[in-house]
Order: structure tokens, then C-alpha cells, then sequence
């Protein structure tokens, strides 16, 4: 039997439908469309067996040898017959979920628990029912100050009471024909079972080999046939085939991928390398530039003090000048005044006493260079020399020399 494909057997669909009685109208409904599904899949035989006959009796067709021809004829029916799949959506659905929550059922809190009408639902759905028919009767009456021990729930199928209380609830048999289907159905990997779209619950068992693609048993016989150049395998074998085709384009794609990654490797410590160097030439310009700098501001400096030095001895020997003829015209002033006091008041002591005296002031001169003075021709200027040079030298300092 193929992995993924249940298989129903006339004695194992009669204890099903034994056990499960859940609901008869449900039962009755998938029987009719089982039914109906055995005459479509009977149909659909006859047409293949008409076309493989239509086959044999084509002159165009190559020349098969009938027996060899009846007796695939007889094997692809049997393999026709064992792989009769049934819907098992809809099997899940009317057997393996609870009839409440539609819920799968499993071994924890959704445990399929059989009432003693025998008809199944999860534990969970159950104890709600037992809480709120609990909460229920609470409310009618002030007297139970807490939840009741024991109440009566009606089963949701055919109500047929039973009053029971949670423990009880919990200690009712499980279904265990219902935890045998899920543990089948677990194991037969339902989920991994491929289905054709072409052809309704038929298994993609087999493999065209030049489609490049997974057929089921009627693409064998119908849109892929070998007598029209279809190369159709089985899928353990395709699988077996190609397999280590692919390994080995797997382990090339492994070696690559390695190599790929060394060299990102390599790139990234180059680019590492990079930065790292681009550093150590940012610092070592900066390094060059500031003593330069350093050496220039410096230069600057001295420049500035001998510039300063220079015009303050000659600004200080200006303002003793300046001290030395305010003194005199002070002294010019106030003999000045006198005299005109003198002559004001016509003392004529006082006259000649002053004129006396300031015949004295006259003859004592103050000597001021006539070059601080008139024509005032003291200059300073900055003899750049050099410059001119300096400047060239410093444009052409330095080069940036990239070695490979």
C-alpha cells in the first residue's frame, strides 16, 4: 500500500460505520455519494479499457503483443482497485472531529470520550457542557453557595440525559476505534500525499519522465501514454534515479557556495585592509601638515614679536617726546600768564621780575629731532624673501605613490 493512501476494505468500512453512529443521516449521505463515486470511477474504467482496445485495434499504432497487452490490462486494474482512495476530508470531518467544536480530536484535553448512548465528543465540550449547566442551576437558586457536585447534561445528538459530575465526566471510556483512526492517519502521512488535479483522489504515483512532471495512475493510461513517446516511471524509482543527481548538483552547488563565501571573505578583509590603510595615510598628511603648521605659526609668532618690539621702542620714544614738549608748553603757559598778569595789574616789579624770569624759560630750548616731527618717515615693511618658493614647495609637497 502506498505511503499517504488509506485504503478501505468492505470489512474495515462496516465496523466504521458500527462504531460510529453518530449521526444516520450523515451515514446515509456519505453512502450515497460513496456510491456515486463507485459508478463514476467504474465509468471511467470502461472508457480506458475501450481506449486501450481502440489502441490494439489502430493500424498506425505499433505492434504490441495482445497478451502482453491483457495482462497489463489485468495488473493496472488491480492496481486500480487497491488504490481506491475515499474523500478523507470528508472522513475526517464526520469521524475524527468532535461534533461541537469541529475540532480534531487528540490524546490530550480534546480525549474523544463515548456517553453511554455511544456517541462520541471531546473531553473539553464536555466539561463546558458540565460548567455551564452547573452555572446554570447556580442561578436559579441561592442555596447552593458554590458549584453543584452533579448535574444532568443532555447529549447533543439524542438528548438522552445523563447526570453525571466532572470526575465522572472525566473517568467516561474513551472512543478508542476513534484514537486507533487517528494513530492510522498519523502514520500514513495523509498530509504528504500529492493528488492529482486532473484526476479526483487519484495519488501522483508515477513520474513522466520527459513532461518532468508526477502523474497519477489515469495519466498513465489516458494524456501519458508510452506509445506516444511518455517515458513513465514510478515514483520510488525516479526518486532512486534522480536522487543522486541531485546530490551530486547539491554537493557542486556546497563546493561553489564555499568558495563563494572564501572569496566574500577575502574581499571583506581586503576591504578591511583598505580602510586600514586609508587611516594610517590620513593620519600620516595630518602628521606632515601640522608640523608644517606648527613650524609656520611659529615662524608667525616670532614675525609678530619682532614687529611689536620695534614699533613700541619707537612709539615709546614718540610718546617721551610728546611728555617733554607738553612739559615745555606748560611751562611757556604759565610764564604766559604771569607776564600778562603783570601788565594787567601794571606792577611794574612784577613786570620786570617776570620778564626776567621768563627770558630764562625762553633760553633753556627743549631738542626734539626734526625727524619725529616733521616728515615723518619711519617705516617698516615685512621682506616676504622666500615666500614665493615656500609657497611653490609646499604645493609640490608630498605624493601619494599606490603599489599593487
Amino acid at each position: 500500500m502506498a505511503e499517504g493512501n488509506v485504503e478501505l476494505l468492505p470489512m474495515e468500512d462496516t465496523e466504521i460505520m458500527q462504531v460510529r453512529t453518530d449521526s444516520a443521516s450523515a451515514q446515509e449521505s456519505v453512502g450515497t455519494e460513496d456510491s456515486a463515486m463507485m459508478d463514476t470511477e467504474s465509468l471511467r474504467l470502461e472508457e480506458k479499457l475501450q481506449s486501450f482496445q481502440n489502441e490494439l485495434n489502430d493500424h498506425t499504432a505499433p505492434s504490441v503483443d495482445p497478451w502482453t497487452m491483457t495482462n497489463q490490462l489485468r495488473e493496472l486494474e488491480k492496481q486500480r482497485r487497491r488504490n481506491l482512495i475515499f474523500d478523507e476530508e470528508r472522513f475526517e470531518e464526520t469521524f475524527l472531529k468532535c461534533l461541537i467544536c469541529r475540532e480534531s480530536y487528540n490524546d490530550n484535553d480534546k480525549t474523544p470520550k463515548m456517553l453511554p448512548c455511544h456517541h462520541t465528543f471531546c473531553l473539553d465540550c464536555l466539561c463546558q457542557m458540565f460548567r455551564v449547566e452547573g452555572e446554570f442551576r447556580q442561578s436559579l437558586s441561592s442555596a447552593f453557595r458554590g458549584m453543584p457536585l452533579a448535574v444532568k447534561i443532555q447529549c447533543p445528538s439524542c438528548r438522552d440525559g445523563l447526570i453525571t459530575s466532572e470526575a465522572e465526566l472525566r473517568r467516561l471510556p474513551n472512543d478508542h476505534t476513534i484514537l486507533e483512526l487517528l494513530s492510522f492517519v498519523k502514520e500514513t502521512g495523509r498530509t504528504d500525499v500529492q493528488y492529482c488535479s486532473k484526476h479526483q483522489l487519484q495519488p501522483l504515483h508515477f513520474f513522466c519522465e520527459p513532461c518532468i512532471q508526477p502523474v497519477c495512475c489515469d495519466c498513465t493510461v489516458i494524456d501519458h501514454k508510452e506509445s506516444k513517446g511518455h517515458v513513465v516511471v514510478n515514483v520510488d524509482e525516479a526518486l532512486a534515479k534522480y536522487t543522486p543527481i541531485l546530490d551530486d548538483t547539491m554537493a557542486s552547488i556546497r563546493t561553489q557556495k564555499e568558495e563563494v563565501t572564501k572569496q566574500r571573505q577575502a574581499l571583506g578583509q581586503a576591504a578591511e585592509t583598505v580602510d586600514r590603510i586609508q587611516q594610517d595615510l590620513t593620519d600620516h598628511i595630518r602628521t606632515v601638515f601640522d608640523r608644517i603648521r606648527a613650524v609656520l605659526d611659529e615662524r608667525e609668532r616670532e614675525l609678530y614679536d619682532i614687529s611689536d618690539g620695534e614699533i613700541n621702542r619707537k612709539r615709546s620714544t614718540i610718546e617721551a617726546h610728546q611728555q617733554t614738549l607738553s612739559e615745555r608748553e606748560t611751562a611757556l603757559d604759565a610764564q604766559l600768564r604771569g607776564l600778562q598778569q603783570a601788565k594787567n595789574d601794571k606792577d611794574i616789579s612784577q613786570m620786570f621780575t617776570g620778564h626776567k624770569t621768563a627770558c630764562e624759560v625762553l633760553q633753556n630750548r627743549v631738542h626734539v629731532p626734526t625727524d619725529c616731527i616733521s616728515n615723518f618717515n619711519v617705516t617698516f615693511q615685512f621682506n616676504q624673501r622666500t615666500d614665493a618658493t615656500v609657497r611653490q614647495q609646499i604645493n609640490n609637497l608630498g605624493d601619494i605613490i599606490f603599489k599593487s
